[in-house]
């Protein structure tokens, strides 16, 4: 039987998945400004030339990127107890939810007409924050899903070396691991080890 293609990922997903766990040891994908922006511009967060722009004044300002980067740093860390809070409990808390809407509200955006300063032509253009608003659409992403579907099946990997962000969308909902051929097989294979350790123990003490 052929298997069936994955689904595209949800883009709250995807972020959360930056950072990453080899063997339970974090690596951060997007450590920096410059690899923060190349992120946002592959998911078309940003335009070629709002990426241009935003990397130059963030060249311009080391301790500007460093905040810039902290905050989605700080969202990261958000969707990443919002996942582990629904995995044990089912719903995230109030207080998650207030920080949810906290980074949405900073992603206020709107358009305006200006004259120019010889008054000859007008300028129409989007007013407010280009990186407050790609945090903002990311969290707007796990807001979507939250309101959409059923939030227990935002999921947690089952592999503690993993612990990847996933929707579990199966059939039968109960998914534990973000890829069965991977940390499911790999569960399965500790488990034998496991049970094979327990029968030589046992072979052991009886002889």
């Amino acid at each position: 039987m052929v298997p069936e293609p994955d689904e595209p990922e949800d883009l709250f997903i995807a972020f959360a998945n930056t950072l990453e766990f080899d063997h339970g040891k974090p690596a951060d994908s997007v450590p920096d400004g410059g690899t923060l922006l190349g992120w946002l511009r592959e998911q078309r967060l940003l335009s070629s030339r709002g990426y241009a722009t935003e990397a130059a004044r963030l060249r311009r300002d080391a301790e500007e990127a460093e905040r810039r980067v902290e905050r989605f740093r700080h969202l990261r860390g958000l969707l990443h107890a919002i996942a582990e809070e629904v995995t044990a409990n089912g719903d995230p808390t109030s207080e998650q939810l207030r920080d949810l809407n906290h980074i949405l509200r900073h992603g206020v955006h709107y358009h305006q007409v200006e004259r120019d300063p010889s008054g000859t032509r007008y300028a129409y253009a989007q007013v407010g924050d280009r990186l407050d608003q790609a945090r903002a659409t990311i969290a707007g992403s796990l807001a979507q899903f939250l309101a959409d579907e059923a939030p227990s099946r935002l999921r947690v990997c089952a592999n503690p070396g993993c612990r990847y962000l996933f929707i579990d969308r199966s059939p039968t909902g109960r998914r534990r691991w973000c890829d069965m051929r991977t940390c499911g097989n790999q569960a399965k294979v500790a488990r034998h080890r496991a049970r094979a350790r327990e029968h030589h123990d046992e072979v052991a003490t009886t002889a």
